[in-house]
């Protein structure tokens, strides 16, 4: 969902698009329930898989980054509205829809998106089209008169402004109180919805993101996806202010989960405990993992909509980190965030580690003033540890256990040096080697996080 702040006119109308989500890497076979619903199929997505949210970028030029973005581990490629839609050059403009039926826009036409999703899959790449089913554009008198190409006065709510305390009014209110807000119960627009989604499919894409779902009402959702076919990635926007709000939508498809989000803005804060994020969901702070898409970062909070946002630029690097270094959720990174090379080393760790279970580690089991609030401990199965340290000074110590890796040598993937874990005579594993054969202990610098992967024993002597 997203508020356009301010009032914009001129002509195109409205973008849909709706899909569901979680199906790819087992053959699980999800069928739908008998009256043409689509039952949530948990943990179908690859646990290797990684989100690259393409924002706003013109679908040419990210074929041409498909390379590099092979390269760096990512699986799904998701893509800026595409459908006609408020002729404005601005971002917001993509999510205000004119015309379902004709794929042109500032970022392309129809021949490039199929040209796209064939170029993807050429290199195992997977696209996802981000949909916009709820509403339609304020341009010129279309939102007046509300005769869009394929919808009359009939097919929208009467307008009104939203009251978040009321969820009648949050799915049939006018966002910004100015976008038509469509009457999703409609069996018209219903339909609509699904020959837009299988317009989409029909080029070759691989999923769907929805757009403002929280604006929908749950049922619509089940009755449009059952034209998506397994398998394919579709989940939805879902600005939760509870888990209830949220939960209405959890057993259709994976929503994002700003539960998470807003955990993580107060654990990185000054004060906040990442001990916090060890276990967010007994404490409803965060959804459980087979219905979260997680996330630091996205075009909204970039541009400030949501009032959501981490106190530095560190802080929000770290959390990206974060949620590619659990196990939990379907990480989705922000084409801006890429480029980072902390972001970078979080997405190799994510996909050596997809099959690894994880384990938050005590600090006391590491080293005496180990169990911080700034130190975090993440291991995943024997194979691989991730480290956190949001305090602006490193973490220094000659000393450190390793209870839960197997001995052996290790790659730390941000900096590029090699460790050594070996079990003592006490029979106890210590890192005899942090970098160089001069140091044991560990070392991790201020407001960063080091992510270790088990190697062979013939590299442990490269730096």
């Amino acid at each position: 969902m997203r508020r356009f702040g301010k009032r914009v006119r001129s002509l195109l109308g409205l973008g849909v698009v709706i899909a569901f989500f979680w199906l790819t890497a087992c053959s699980i076979s999800a069928r739908f329930a008998g009256q043409g619903s689509r039952a949530f199929v948990p943990s179908a997505v690859n646990p290797a898989d990684v989100i690259y949210q393409a924002f706003n970028l013109p679908f040419d030029r990210v074929k041409a980054q498909l390379p590099e973005l092979k390269q760096q581990g990512y699986t799904y490629i998701q893509v800026s509205p595409p459908q006609k839609s408020h002729p404005a050059e601005n971002w917001w403009a993509r999510y205000q829809p004119i015309d379902h039926t004709i794929l042109q826009s500032p970022l392309g036409d129809e021949r490039s998106l199929r040209s796209l999703t064939r170029a993807a899959h050429r290199q195992h790449l997977k696209i996802v089209v981000d949909v916009v089913l709820n509403h339609m554009a304020n341009y010129a008198d279309l939102s007046k008169t509300l005769h869009y190409p394929r919808f009359s006065a009939q097919d929208f709510h009467p307008q009104s402004c939203i009251d978040y305390h009321d969820r009648r009014s949050v799915t049939r209110g006018w966002l910004n109180c100015d976008l038509p807000d469509l009457d999703t119960s409609s069996v018209y627009v219903r339909q609509e919805a699904k020959n837009y989604l299988k317009k989409l499919l029909a080029l070759g894409v691989d999923g769907f993101r929805f757009d403002a779902a929280k604006h929908i009402e749950p049922d619509y959702f089940k009755a449009i996806l059952p034209v998506v076919p397994t398998p394919k990635l579709v989940y939805g926007e879902v600005i939760g202010e509870t888990l209830a709000e949220s939960n209405e939508y959890t057993g259709i498809f994976p929503i994002t989960d700003f539960h998470l989000l807003r955990t993580m803005i107060t654990a990185f804060s000054v004060g906040g405990d990442l001990r916090s994020l060890i276990n967010p969901v007994a404490h409803q702070q965060a959804l459980p993992g087979i219905q979260a898409i997680v996330f630091a970062n996205n075009h909204d909070l970039k541009a400030g909509q949501l009032g959501l946002q981490f106190a530095s630029a560190p802080d929000q690097q770290l959390a990206n980190a974060f949620v590619l270094a659990q196990q939990t959720g379907l990480p989705f990174i922000y084409f801006e965030d890429a480029k980072d090379p902390l972001t970078q080393s979080g997405v190799a760790f994510h996909r050596r580690m997809a099959n690894q279970p994880q384990f938050f580690r005590s600090g006391q089991e590491i080293s005496p003033g180990a169990d911080s609030a700034n130190l975090l401990f993440i291991e995943r199965g024997d194979r691989g540890l991730a480290i956190f340290n949001k305090a602006a000074e490193p973490f220094d110590v000659s000393i450190a256990h390793t209870p839960g890796l197997a001995t052996g040598c290790y790659r730390e993937l941000h900096h590029g040096f090699t460790v050594t874990i070996q079990q003592n005579q006490d029979g106890q594993k210590y890192i005899t080697r942090w970098g160089n054969n001069t140091r044991s202990g560990m070392q991790i610098p201020g407001q960063d996080a080091l992510f270790l992967v088990k190697i062979s024993t013939r590299e442990c002597g490269k730096r």
